[in-house]
């Protein structure tokens, strides 16, 4: 059971990720243009405008490392960084403006939130 809640929440975490790369992607390039794939990579490691996704890129890098949260902890994490009580980073302001434009962002919190249900 606590291999697939960690595979399951990871999965979800990753596809999270990507929603909302996505999403910051096209605002991105409503604003200055279109990017290739190559430039698209350079801004997101080294545009201060992606510096608010390094709480979750953290995460994840966390999570794949032997010393990663696990089991109730890791529900714990995910929920305090996707589902604070009191936003207080950069991250939660986003988030929740994501929350409110984005379906896919939407659809991805879902997943999460069911992946974290079950925790082993």
């Amino acid at each position: 059971m606590q291999a697939s809640f960690l595979l399951n929440t990871r999965r979800s975490l990753l596809e999270l990720h990507k929603a909302l790369v996505d999403a910051e992607r096209r605002g991105h390039e409503k604003s200055l243009g279109r990017l290739t794939d190559g430039e698209f990579l350079d801004a997101l490691v080294k545009d201060p405008a992606f510096a608010w996704l390094a709480p979750l890129t953290a995460l994840i890098v966390r999570l794949d490392g032997e010393q990663g949260p696990r089991g109730e902890e890791l529900a714990r994490v995910v929920r305090s960084l996707v589902s604070p009580k009191t936003p207080t980073i950069e991250f939660h302001r986003r988030y929740a403006d994501l929350l409110q434009s984005d379906a896919n962002v939407v659809v991805a919190h879902g997943a999460l939130m069911r992946a974290l249900k079950k925790p082993g």
